[in-house]
C-alpha cells in the first residue's frame, strides 16, 4: 500500500507529460530528462533546473561527447578563474577517457603553426597575447560542434512548442566562436530576426553569463529560429521547420531528426560553414 502511494519522481512526472524523445523526433519513447545546456557547461556543474527536455536513453548517451566538447571549448579563454580551471581539467580528463583522439587534435599544432594562428587572429581583430595558447578545431571536433548546435535548436524548439520536432520536420543549425565575430560583431540583421530573449533563472539566480539566447517563433506554420551564446565564447544558431515540405527540396543544410550515430556521420556536419 505504501509503494502505491509513493510520490512519483520529477522525472517520471515529466516523462508522463512528454513521452516522446525531443532529439530523434519521437522515434523512441523518453526515459529520462536531458538538460540544455548540459550541467558540465556550468561552474561546478551548478545550474538552475530549468530548460529540460524528455529524451530517450540512446539520444541522451549519444550526445554526451558533444556536450563535453562544448563544455571544454567554452572554457578556452585567457585568465580562466580557479573554479573554471578545476572544471576544465576534470572535463578534459573525461574527454581523454571517452574520446581520446579529440585532445590529440586540440594540441596538434607545433610552435610555428601557433605563431601563424596568433597572427591570423590579430589580423581579424582578435586581441591575443604572444604567449596565448592555441588549440586546433579540426575534422574531429567540427562534427561534434555541429552536432551540438543541432541539439540546441531541437531543445529550444521543444522549450517553446512543448513538443519534439517531428520526423517530418527539419533543422538547419551552425556554430561560431566569439573570434568569428571579433571584428564586426554579430550581424545586426540576425539579432533583429530574433526579438525574444531567454536564459536560465531560478529566484535571484540568473545564469545569463553562462547561457543566454534570442529566439522567434511562428506557431501558425511551426517555424522556430534561435541564437544561443554559451559562456560568452560559443554561439549556436539555427532554424527548425515543422513541415519540411515547405522547404526547398534540394537544400542539404536542412536535416530531419534522427539517431545520434546517423547524424554524426552526416556530410553536413563534417564542415564549418
Amino acid at each position: 500500500m505504501g509503494d502505491a502511494r509513493r510520490k512519483k519522481s520529477a522525472t517520471q512526472q515529466f516523462i508522463e507529460l512528454y513521452p516522446d524523445c525531443f532529439f530523434c523526433g519521437g522515434i523512441r519513447r523518453a526515459t529520462t530528462r536531458e538538460h540544455m545546456p548540459p550541467k558540465s557547461l556550468f561552474d561546478n556543474s551548478h545550474r538552475p533546473d530549468k530548460l529540460v527536455m524528455a529524451a530517450c536513453t540512446n539520444c541522451n548517451s549519444g550526445t554526451s561527447t558533444a556536450d563535453l566538447v562544448v563544455a571544454v571549448i567554452g572554457r578556452w579563454a585567457p585568465g580562466i578563474q580557479p573554479q573554471a580551471l578545476a572544471d576544465y581539467r576534470r572535463l578534459v580528463a573525461r574527454v581523454h577517457r571517452q574520446a581520446p583522439d579529440l585532445p590529440k587534435e586540440w594540441t596538434s599544432l607545433d610552435e610555428l603553426a601557433k605563431q601563424k594562428a596568433r597572427q591570423h587572429l590579430r589580423g581579424h581583430g582578435v586581441p591575443i597575447l604572444p604567449s596565448a595558447g592555441i588549440a586546433t578545431v579540426g575534422p574531429l571536433t567540427i562534427p561534434q560542434l555541429n552536432f551540438f548546435a543541432h541539439k540546441a535548436v531541437l531543445a529550444l524548439y521543444f522549450e517553446h512548442f512543448r513538443k519534439p520536432l517531428p520526423i517530418t520536420g527539419k533543422v538547419c543549425a551552425f556554430w561560431r566562436t566569439k573570434e568569428d565575430f571579433a571584428r564586426d560583431g554579430i550581424p545586426p540583421k540576425l539579432l533583429e530576426m530574433m526579438p525574444g530573449y531567454g536564459t536560465l533563472a531560478q529566484g535571484h539566480w540568473n545564469a545569463r553569463e553562462t547561457f543566454e539566447y534570442r529566439f522567434n517563433t511562428s506557431s501558425e506554420v511551426g517555424l522556430f529560429a534561435c541564437l544561443a551564446m554559451l559562456r560568452g565564447r560559443l554561439l549556436m544558431a539555427g532554424f527548425a521547420a515543422t513541415d519540411a515540405s515547405a522547404l526547398p527540396p534540394d537544400d542539404t543544410d536542412w536535416i530531419s531528426p534522427a539517431d545520434p550515430d546517423v547524424l554524426l556521420n552526416y556530410p553536413r556536419f563534417q564542415k564549418k560553414d
